[in-house]
């Protein structure tokens, strides 16, 4: 333990230094009420590190990577998107390069998603237990009208002009479902975006004008470490799909992969900045606004004209919002009311449907029609349920990894530039 020697033995009780466990590493360090009057260097040298039985399998850091040894496992087969590992698993797209669209505008497209209909993510979902009850119903009333029923009189199905227009009012409900599920899609895809750019803004902004070198590198460090904190914050598995919530170790996995990403940016372990993030994580606290004020800290003791302090203010102020839009998102649904109604609704309409459509084709193809017609209808709203959650879909590993690689660059670009001067 690292304390000064002027405290007296009392004082050092009080402020006895905690053990706190977090996740892979055992951190040593001095309680807040002594780190807050310690310097920077002395909590560093506070800290201590032991390993333990749980480690990182899914992070590969970046100096490691190559490739054959990447983070996704990319499933070429649907226009190149992250592999499911379950049936029951959304689409996770991944970003789109100039030949992620030539395939994706290709002509042969038609034929090529034609083909893959039963690999795809709606008829996967919907397989159990949807559509199969939906086809015990048709099987069975197939089965009664033309085995049991004695006469046509005694067979048992309903007007199709009521379904005809009950199948109406269904289909506008199910799109009006997906359009406000793509509505939340598309601002989330705006709001990491923005973080995004004033990643970039503030790196650069940054290294022009901050004086202290070492407060700079603390900036661009904190700037990815943010992005790194957002996607976790996001996503309880970090953009980690591989992870299963009945893993009984799951929350020390996460937080093993949440342990490597940092380490990779911060690049010490006894780091005060990386300790801290570690510790807020660990208490389930919000790590990318606590990175925000540690952001902050560092432009008010910035010896630097004001007009340029505001400046970096500005971009991370743009930081904030753009994590209280991804947290209005991701902690506020589409009215439940709505979707449990529009589920009702759905499940009523896909088990009269056979009822309905049984008159016109019959005990031969009343099965597959009622599949075809309730696959299609179903599948836009669970297309829409998937939607309405952007940070699962979205490739959140990706923009993380594209603010590091971003930082990076813009670093090693001003470097060149002081070189040449």
């Amino acid at each position: 333990m690292l304390v000064k020697q002027s405290l007296s033995p009392f004082t050092l009780m009080k402020r006895a230094e905690a053990v706190i466990r977090l996740g892979p590493i055992h951190y040593r360090w001095v309680s807040s009420a002594t780190s807050s009057k310690l310097p920077r260097g002395a909590i560093e040298s506070a800290s201590s590190i032991a390993p333990t039985v749980v480690q990182a399998k899914y992070y590969i850091p970046r100096d490691q990577r190559s490739a054959t040894r990447c983070i996704y496992e990319i499933d070429s087969i649907y226009d190149r998107r992250i592999k499911r590992r379950r049936r029951i698993d959304p689409t996770r797209e991944l970003n789109y390069t100039t030949e992620h669209w030539e395939r994706h505008k290709s002509v042969y497209r038609r034929e090529r998603h034609m083909i893959t209909t039963f690999g795809s993510s709606p008829f996967q979902r919907l397989l159990f237990p949807d559509l199969f009850l939906i086809s015990l119903v048709a099987g069975g009333l197939s089965y009664y009208n033309e085995l049991i029923a004695i006469d046509a009189a005694s067979q048992v199905w309903l007007d199709s002009n009521g379904a005809a227009a009950g199948t109406t009012a269904i289909a506008l409900l199910t799109g009006f479902r997906l359009n406000g599920s793509y509505g939340r899609y598309v601002e989330g895809r705006k709001l990491l975006g923005g973080v995004n750019t004033a990643s970039r803004d503030l790196a650069a902004n940054s290294l022009m004008w901050i004086t202290s070198r070492n407060e700079r590198e603390r900036m661009l460090n904190l700037i990815k470490a943010f992005s790194v904190a957002l996607t976790f914050h996001l996503n309880k598995k970090g953009g980690h799909y591989k992870l299963r919530r009945s893993d009984p170790h799951f929350d020390e996995q996460v937080y093993a992969e949440y342990h490597m990403e940092m380490k990779d940016v911060f690049r010490n372990e006894r780091d005060t900045d990386f300790v801290r993030v570690c510790q807020w994580f660990r208490g389930n606290e919000n790590v990318p606004l606590g990175i925000t004020s540690l952001m902050r800290n560092i432009i008010s003791r910035n010896r630097q004209d004001g007009i340029f302090n505001r400046e970096l203010e500005g971009h991370v102020q743009t930081l904030v919002e753009s994590l209280g839009g991804c947290e209005r998102i991701q902690k506020t649904p589409i009215p439940s009311c709505f979707t449990r109604h529009t589920s009702r609704l759905l499940f009523v309409w896909s088990t009269l449907m056979p009822f309905a459509i049984y008159p016109a084709c019959g005990p031969f193809f009343t099965l597959p029609s009622t599949i075809a017609i309730s696959y299609s209808i179903m599948g836009i709203e669970d297309i829409g349920v998937q939607l309405e959650e952007p940070f699962n879909i979205l490739p959140l590993r990706q923009y993380s990894d594209g603010v590091y690689d971003a930082i990076d660059f813009i670093a090693s670009a001003s470097s060149v530039d002081d070189d040449a001067g």
